[in-house]
């Protein structure tokens, strides 16, 4: 297992579609790796495999994020964490698959 976290650099093209059913999404899917994954934005950091704090993470994003600022980063560890990286920069790529 690696102890080294790998970043990913995300860009939401709308950050306003970052609601509940999207992250239950990434949460849906960050547990379906055993890296530990975290989504960070400023000095703020959250587990991606809890809904509560994606949640929180979606408000955070919505509501305290300048207006233009569209990007975060997804971290992780473990020894599926470029996989997951992966997975989750191609969910929001497809907009959670929800449209």
């Amino acid at each position: 297992m690696s102890d080294e976290w790998m970043d990913r650099r995300i860009s939401l093209r709308n950050k306003h579609g970052l609601h509940m059913r999207p992250a239950q999404k990434i949460v849906e899917t960050a547990t379906g790796f055993q890296a530990e994954i975290r989504a960070i934005k400023d000095d703020l950091d959250f587990s991606a495999k809890s809904i509560l704090d994606m949640i929180e993470f979606a408000a955070y994003m919505v509501n305290r994020a300048s207006e233009n600022d569209n990007e975060f980063t997804f971290r992780a560890k473990g020894p599926d964490a470029r996989e997951a990286l992966e997975a989750l920069d191609l969910l929001v790529a497809n907009r959670f698959g929800l449209e």
